[in-house]
């Protein structure tokens, strides 16, 4: 790998990584507001996770029709005979926009996978696709274009998709 590519790999990760911690963080400034947000798990066929995740996922902004949420997933698949079984942690902030059941969900994040064989590999997620999550339900349902971005050694775009079915486990923020 050339030295520019390396320093871009690690300039990229570093980024991604201090974007995911300032969600986190910005959400601990939450514990101490008697506001609760949605907090939801749910099972993704393919998808940001490779071919199959589970994940859990806490809204973390919700103004009239834009919400915001962080993700975070595991996931297990198998690499090839060099690598062994892969074990992924999607992770991702995705923006929802729309008033009512039908949502426009847009995501970006950074998937991070290590192998059996100590191998590690980082993949940059993005998401966008339609959520249908009535307020009344607790049961929501996604389809999403997740293509997977590989940039470490050198630029690749793999097309996926993925689809889901999750739980709400505090309805309305309750």
């Amino acid at each position: 790998m050339s030295p520019h590519l390396w320093e871009l790999s690690k300039s990229i990760v570093r980024k991604t990584s201090l974007v995911i911690l300032l969600i986190f963080v910005s959400n601990l400034n939450y514990g101490q507001i008697s506001t609760s947000f949605r907090k939801s798990i749910f099972v993704e066929i393919a998808g940001s996770g490779g071919l199959g995740s589970i994940n859990f996922e806490k809204h973390c902004f919700n103004q009239n029709r834009l919400k915001m949420t962080w993700r975070a997933g595991l996931s297990c698949a198998p690499i090839d005979k060099n690598n062994g079984t892969g074990i992924v942690f999607p992770l991702m902030v995705n923006a929802l926009m729309g008033k009512n059941a039908h949502q426009l969900e847009l995501g970006l994040g950074q998937g991070f996978t290590v192998t059996t064989k100590g191998s590690f590999f980082a993949l940059t997620t993005a998401a966008i696709g339609y959520r249908f999550q009535p307020k009344s339900k607790n049961w929501f349902y996604r389809i999403t274009y997740t293509p997977l971005i590989s940039y470490l050694i050198d630029f690749q775009i793999q097309q996926w998709a993925g689809l889901s079915i999750g739980y709400t486990l505090n309805k309305n923020g309750k």
